[in-house]
């Protein structure tokens, strides 16, 4: 065998025997089990920790969703029939009263057709002129007849040919008539087309509004285009107050209801909450997200939100004024199970399992225990309970060196010691 070979056996052997007995020494200096790294229980050395105390504080529980801010009131200014644009009144960001004048377009067709109507109008009335006066001279002529006949002057055949005649032009005064009623018709259906060359802001929102105005969102058309009947020429919104549009899971849905407050910001005007309501909720749920369309309402008197703004809306879903509250650091999960480390009179540790409610601020509510699985409800000494004394004393930092029964040791503590020990 090589000598440096055995050389290396001597030597490595003697090495990891001082090894292991420095691990072995530490793990009992420093009191912690050598199969889980925590603290042994009742182990001499106390660990180091921080702890808070257990309150009465004011929970609520606040949700942030965001969404959108959308018009309540969005108009579109079409044309309702076909034509050029001959003149364009309004540009972008322009504020426009309702029955302002938006555009014009080419109406000669349209004067045309007018015309045209009052012309055919006109030749109606000359017929019925002349259907009146045929029929007061076949009424003479009747009149006559008749007379003629009661002297046995005139045949019964002369009696029947007036009276014919006096019925036929009964029948052309009311054809003259309805001549007169259809084109009368015709001229206001060309006046009604002729008014359509020129398209008004014409919106309907009671008489209390007759005064107000809406900003051009949208310019959909330029001057000299030529646009298709029921086209979009301008889109006008109205910004008196706005829908600040989100969508919310099953989860927060139930806890929402209309005329719910909320609190709603936008990024371009920091630092201010806007007032807001509740007031639509969507009564289904979109299959693709699984979540419910939100409306929530906000004045805006003095137009500084727009439309399409990314907006935070914040809503109370819970209020609690007097709610027993542990600092958040304080809760951890061990074994399954959530709970807290409480510290007792001997400065030793026990873990506590307990039911976290609404969190706040870095704070948690803590709830009563639920039913055990078996069906028996929890002992008040299982866990925090509200109406138990506040003031317990919650490891809010180092719960991973911790074991039920450990000894704890913290600032404080570790202050009254020395000074106990001077």
């Amino acid at each position: 065998m090589d000598s440096k070979a055995i050389i290396n056996k001597k030597t490595l052997l003697p090495a990891l025997v001082i090894l292991g007995l420095l691990i072995v020494t530490t793990i009992i200096i420093s009191g912690k089990d050598p199969a889980t790294g925590q603290q042994a229980r009742g182990s001499g050395q106390p660990v180091g920790v921080e702890t808070a105390r257990a309150e009465i504080r004011h929970i609520r529980d606040m949700r942030v969703f965001s969404g959108t801010l959308a018009a309540e009131n969005q108009y579109d200014a079409a044309a309702k029939v076909a034509g050029q644009v001959r003149q364009l009144n309004v540009n972008l960001g322009d504020c426009v009263t309702r029955g302002a004048l938006i555009a014009r377009l080419d109406s000669e067709e349209y004067e045309q057709a007018l015309a045209q109507a009052q012309a055919e109008l006109e030749v109606a009335r000359a017929s019925l002129l002349e259907a009146r006066s045929a029929l007061s001279a076949a009424e003479r002529d009747f009149r006559r007849v008749s007379d003629l006949r009661a002297q046995r002057v005139a045949s019964a055949a002369d009696l029947d040919q007036a009276e014919t005649a006096k019925q036929a032009a009964e029948a052309r005064l009311s054809l003259a008539q309805a001549q007169i009623a259809q084109r009368d018709s015709s001229v206001r259906s060309a006046e009604i087309r002729l008014s359509y060359t020129e398209i008004h802001a014409d919106w309907e929102n009671g008489e209390d509004d007759l005064d107000s105005c809406r900003y051009v969102a949208a310019r959909h058309v330029d001057q000299g285009a030529t646009i298709a009947a029921n086209a979009p020429v301008v889109t006008l919104v109205d910004l008196t107050s706005l829908n600040a549009v989100i969508h919310v899971a099953e989860r927060d849905y139930a806890r929402l209801r209309i005329g719910q407050k909320a609190d709603i910001r936008v990024d371009s005007v920091a630092g201010r909450a806007f007032e807001g309501t509740i007031s639509r909720m969507a009564p289904v749920f979109a299959e693709t997200s699984r979540q419910a369309r939100i409306e929530v309402r906000t004045p805006n008197p003095d137009n500084i939100l727009k439309a399409g703004m990314f907006a935070r809306v914040e809503i109370e879903l819970e209020n609690i004024p007097e709610a027993l509250a542990i600092p958040v650091s304080g809760l951890i999960r061990r074994g399954g199970e959530k709970g807290v480390f409480a510290v007792n009179d001997q400065r030793r540790a026990t873990f506590i399992p307990v039911r976290e409610g609404v969190t706040d601020r870095g704070w948690v509510q803590i709830m009563p225990l639920e039913e055990r699985p078996n069906g028996q409800a929890a002992d008040q000494t299982e866990g925090i309970e509200p109406g138990m004394e506040t003031g317990i004393e919650i490891v809010t930092l180092g719960h991973h060196l911790l074991s039920d029964g450990s000894r704890v040791a913290t600032a404080d503590n570790e202050r009254d010691n020395d000074r106990d020990g001077r």
